[in-house]
């Protein structure tokens, strides 16, 4: 019995490690969308977790390195997000003008999940303090969906699927009042305001900029 026990031990240790990792980890995204990275201490995300401050320290280095796995989690969601067949090189063929709704669904999607909506607030509050969430507001939410848009548009070009126009100046007009049409969605949604006006704006300006592209 004393044998098996031992023999099990290591996993059960394993599991509680990653169990109380995962717990610092959420707790560390409600306290600092409430408060702000520098309103929250190691300390109080311990107490709120439920053990010693020192045992924050068998998980994570520093209270940096928390908000840093934060930020890698949020980017690597971001990247999930893309329809197939823009994943993909060798489906990139069967793109039509329907992949700017899908991904913009998906985008919504995505930040309705609390967790991703608390981040977001994180890194909305941070963009001017820390150089990583910048990075973030900068590359993930406006540059490469901007830089995905033109992408599929000059493809959906070469294959014949649209009719010939500016790819940067499309994509221009798909991506920038997209993204601060889910800003707004997500301001509403901070304070429990009623979406459903921002959410019939966000359906016009899919279906105007998905028709806009299908030809004559």
């Amino acid at each position: 019995m004393t044998s098996e026990t031992s023999k099990r031990s290591p996993k059960k240790e394993a599991k509680s490690r990653t169990s109380t990792k995962e717990k610092i980890f959420n707790v560390s995204i409600d306290l600092f969308s409430q408060r702000g990275f520098n309103g929250v201490s190691i300390r109080e995300i311990a107490r709120d977790v439920g053990i010693r401050e020192s045992s924050i320290y068998n998980h994570y280095r520093s209270k940096d390195a928390i908000m840093n796995s934060i930020f890698q989690y949020f980017k690597g969601e971001l990247i999930k997000m893309r329809p197939p067949e823009a994943r993909n090189r060798e489906d990139m063929g069967q793109i039509t003008p329907e992949v700017f709704r899908r991904r913009a669904h998906s985008t919504l999607n995505l930040f309705n999940d609390p967790k991703m909506e608390k981040i977001f607030r994180i890194i909305s509050n941070e963009q001017f303090r820390d150089e990583r969430a910048k990075e973030i507001v900068l590359d993930y939410l406006i540059r490469e969906p901007y830089s995905f848009s033109k992408k599929v548009i000059e493809i959906m070009i070469s294959n014949g699927k649209i009719d010939k126009v500016d790819p940067k100046v499309k994509a221009m007009e798909f991506q920038y009042p997209i993204y601060s049409l889910f800003l707004e969605n997500l301001l509403l949604r901070s304070n429990n305001s009623d979406t459903s006006l921002n959410e019939k704006l966000i359906e016009d300006h899919l279906d105007h900029f998905v028709n806009s592209l299908k030809k004559e």
